[in-house]
């Protein structure tokens, strides 16, 4: 930035403030100010108001919004509302998706408060003060409890963008104590109340009040223009172009060989997914990381709709301290008009400028698996090969553990076999769960005691035999230590419609709130879609799944499988199989 165009534009900004908070004050007329002590409510205006697409009279201050935040290589990626106080005395920008009206960057006086979500109930406020980028606080937030998402701000994205920074404003702690004061101002007793109250306040209509808002030569009212004049010179100037990198804390608490690390970039425009790759790099030893000399690199993809990135690392020691940060490199020297925040532009790689670390645990791993078992009549031919499996389990996955490196402290199994719940009396047997090894021989005799028959036609009752799977109550905890592995074995479509008292959707929302530890594997075909049965391929695009869909050749190589399950518990890469016909296999990995 210029530094003389600089200081002139913040003695122009500094002069409309002034002339705001001041005018008719020689008169002993009431000041802008005091007009708007008035305001019983947000009274809009449609007119006069320059480039803005709506602007707002309350007893607080001034609003302007911006549908389309007016960034340079924007591609309408962000909405705006600015806020100045009724005196003048402060002004602050908020930037917000335009797809659900979360705040990504707020930009004050004192710098740029940055909202950095690494997962689903983390946020982090990040803030800049132009010379370095520090971490304020962790908050636990939960995306669903964001009152902009309601029905109530379904239609005015003004509202939600200002309710839903309040609520993230509100629940954190740090903001308001006193070594933080200085460089926030106490972030919502500064911004947050005002929003969170301003959001509930009615739109109505004041014609005296309107009147009494100073316009200038242009036509335009006073405080538009002042607004027009911070925003072109700060929020434009260190915004437009420019990119910032964060790098997340870990999502969760982390075993002993695996972790997964999230970054956040922020720039006006998802152009640095053209020009360049990102991703996280991880060490021992925090003077390793740069691009090419980190033992652990990885990519991420942050696209329009998620406000971070996340990379698995793998193969981690135990009880070891690694440092990590984020990285962008520019696939060469065309840039595109990024400009990085914190170093040259014609750097090939950027960093973050902050290191973070983290420590990992014992590699003690405690497996929690439900094992969904199709029994009617046309499985008879491969239910004996699904038996073995099932009580081959405990001794194959412990060697394989023990090959990693991991002490399997625990396994704990339980059975549900189903069939069709329209034909079958007994279409649903579940077992009690059992500690594996020490009751093997309760288990064995539940599993070699299931007989496969009835079912009347083709398809089954899979999706009931997986919600109650999903709901069962001891599940472990979501610590990093514990996986939640169900096993799904069938030879047909599930059952759809009238036939069903489950719906996939539904399905689909108890799956993802089980802890992020959560594996699931089918063996299934993927069948002729009929008037009462669907494809289990509809399962494909879920989260954490490993899909079988030849049977005979997936029952025959259960080792292969068994290596896939260890690989994604441990977050290690799947092994390779001479004998796996990779065509008939999909896996979703972790996300």
């Amino acid at each position: 930035m210029n530094t003389t165009r600089n200081i002139t534009k913040t003695l122009l900004l500094l002069i409309g403030l002034f002339g705001l908070a001041s005018c008719n004050s020689d008169d002993n007329e009431p000041t802008q100010a005091q007009i708007l002590q008035n305001a019983e409510g947000i009274i809009p205006l449609t007119s006069s108001i320059g480039n803005w697409d709506a602007a707002y009279l309350t007893k607080l201050g001034y609003f302007c919004y911006s549908e389309d935040a007016g960034l340079e290589v924007t591609d309408g990626k962000y909405s705006s509302v600015t806020y100045m106080t009724a005196d003048g005395s402060d002004i602050v920008s908020l930037l917000s998706t335009k797809s659900e009206n979360i705040p990504t960057q707020m930009v004050t006086k004192g710098g740029i408060v940055y909202f950095s979500f690494p997962n689903d109930s983390i946020l982090e406020l990040i803030y800049d003060n132009g010379t370095t980028v520090t971490m304020l606080d962790s908050i636990a937030y939960s995306k669903e409890d964001l009152p902009g998402l309601g029905s109530a701000y379904s239609t005015d994205a003004f509202k939600a963008a200002l309710a839903n920074t309040a609520s993230l404003l509100n629940n954190n702690s740090s903001t308001r104590s006193t070594a933080k004061e200085t460089t926030t101002l106490s972030l919502y007793d500064a911004y947050g109340s005002v929003f969170e109250e301003i959001s509930n306040e009615p739109y109505v209509q004041d014609d005296e009040i309107v009147d009494e808002i100073i316009t200038n030569e242009s036509g335009n009212y006073q405080f538009t223009e002042t607004i027009d004049n911070w925003y072109d010179d700060e929020v434009k100037e260190n915004v437009s172009n420019v990119l910032t990198l964060w790098t997340g804390k870990a999502s969760y608490k982390v075993g002993g060989s695996s972790c997964t690390l999230s970054g956040t970039i922020w720039c006006s425009s998802n152009i640095y997914n053209e020009y360049g790759t990102y991703g996280i790099l991880c060490d021992e030893s925090a003077s390793n990381l740069s691009l090419g000399n980190a033992e652990y690199e990885g990519t991420g993809y942050q696209d329009e709709d998620d406000l971070s990135y996340s990379v698995d690392f793998r193969g981690f020691k135990p009880n070891t301290t690694y440092y990590y940060k984020a990285y962008y490199e520019f696939n060469d020297s065309n840039h595109g008009g990024i400009i990085p925040k914190y170093g040259n532009s014609t750097d090939q790689v950027i960093y973050d400028t902050t290191v973070k670390s983290f420590t990992t645990g014992d590699n003690i791993l405690t497996v929690d698996v439900v094992m969904c078992i199709d029994v009617t009549g046309s499985m008879y031919d491969i239910i004996n090969t699904v038996k073995k499996n099932a009580i081959g389990f405990y001794d194959s996955f412990n060697a394989c553990c023990v090959e990693e490196g991991i002490q399997l402290s625990s396994l704990n199994a339980q059975v549900i076999a189903f069939r069709d719940k329209n034909e079958d009396y007994n279409w649903l047997e579940t077992s009690a769960t059992y500690s594996l090894p020490t009751q093997q021989a309760e288990f064995n005799s539940f599993v070699n005691n299931l007989e496969a028959d009835g079912g009347g036609d083709t398809p089954e009752s899979g999706l009931e035999a997986l919600q109650a799977a999903f709901q069962k109550n001891d599940w472990g905890t979501d610590d990093g230590y514990h996986r939640q592995v169900v096993i799904l074995w069938t030879d047909a479509p599930y059952l759809i419609g009238s036939y069903s008292d489950v719906s996939l959707s539904s399905l689909e929302e108890l799956w993802n709130a089980m802890p992020s530890g959560r594996r699931l594997i089918l063996f299934a075909p993927y069948g002729t879609v009929n008037s009462n049965g669907e494809s289990w391929g509809e399962l494909d695009g879920w989260k954490n799944l490993i899909h079988e869909d030849d049977l005979i050749n997936g029952f025959n190589n259960f080792e292969y499988i068994l290596q896939s399950i260890i690989g994604e518990l441990t977050s290690r890469s799947a092994r390779t199989s001479s004998n796996k016909t990779e065509a008939t296999y999909f896996f979703c990995p972790n996300n």
